[in-house]
């Protein structure tokens, strides 16, 4: 992967409006994860266009938060889009509010969404420099204007630090 250039930037607090699941790597290794499934209902049930007071009509999110530990342990998904206010939440919607914080941007490379994802995370555990300060309390990928097209694609994960 050619693409491992860090940007340290800071972030300010980021409330997040989506569907949520808590997971683990190895889970998701063995085929019992609940990711693949959370993405599928994201974009099947049409879950970016309930979200209301959105900062962005163009852009959505993941946010991995509530780490047991690090990234072998358990850990919360929330998938959706960054509101001004909540407001009232329909049943299967939630929040979360990311505090302000520092953070490692790691872009991805072009082509197809789920497995540019992949790659870069397997580079990020791989990796040392990446590991160095991650505080484990909030990581986000911001799908923006270069992720329309699902087979051809770009997006950026954003690694909290200390």
């Amino acid at each position: 992967m050619e693409n491992t250039t860090q940007n340290k930037i800071h972030l300010e607090s980021i409330t997040l409006v989506g569907i949520k699941a808590r997971t683990s790597n190895r889970l998701e290794r063995e085929g019992k994860g609940k990711i693949a499934g959370l993405w599928q209902q994201f974009w099947e049930k049409g879950i970016l266009s309930e979200i209301q007071n959105r900062t962005n009509p163009y852009e959505f999110m993941a946010t991995y938060t509530e780490f047991e530990s690090d990234e072998n342990g358990e850990y919360s998904i929330l998938i959706g889009a960054a509101v001004h206010s909540v407001g009232v939440l329909r049943h299967h919607l939630t929040s979360v509010t990311i505090p302000a914080s520092d953070y490692i941007q790691v872009p991805t490379p072009w082509g197809p969404i789920a497995e540019i994802g992949m790659e870069t995370w397997q580079t990020i555990w791989k990796e040392e420099k990446y590991k160095k300060n991650r505080s484990y309390k909030a990581d986000l990928e911001i799908y923006g204007a270069n992720a329309k097209d699902p087979n051809h694609s770009q997006f950026d994960i954003y690694l909290g630090i200390h």
